[in-house]
């Protein structure tokens, strides 16, 4: 998943944040989700593991908040587990 940068977006370290998303276990709840994501200024990339997903995003772009509100305007509960920088 892409989106478009604002100036000076590439500066700062990226940020993976660790969603439970309750009933997230078909392809139809995937797609559903990540349409909810897409286009999302700040969001870099997203990937579904066990009953939840990890989101990388541009913390200057956009929240925590805000992911998970996305998530939810999709139709799926969604509670933050955990947030690290990325290192590289």
């Amino acid at each position: 998943m892409t989106s478009e940068n604002q100036p000076g977006e590439d500066d700062a370290p990226l940020e993976t944040v660790t969603f439970e998303i309750t009933e997230v276990n078909s392809p139809q709840a995937t797609s559903a989700v990540c349409a909810g994501l897409q286009g999302l200024n700040g969001v870099r990339d997203v990937q579904f593991v066990g009953g939840g997903a990890l989101v990388t995003f541009n913390p200057l772009g956009i929240t925590k908040d805000e992911i998970c509100t996305a998530i939810r305007r999709s139709g799926y509960r969604a509670t933050e587990i955990s947030t690290e920088a990325d290192k590289g």
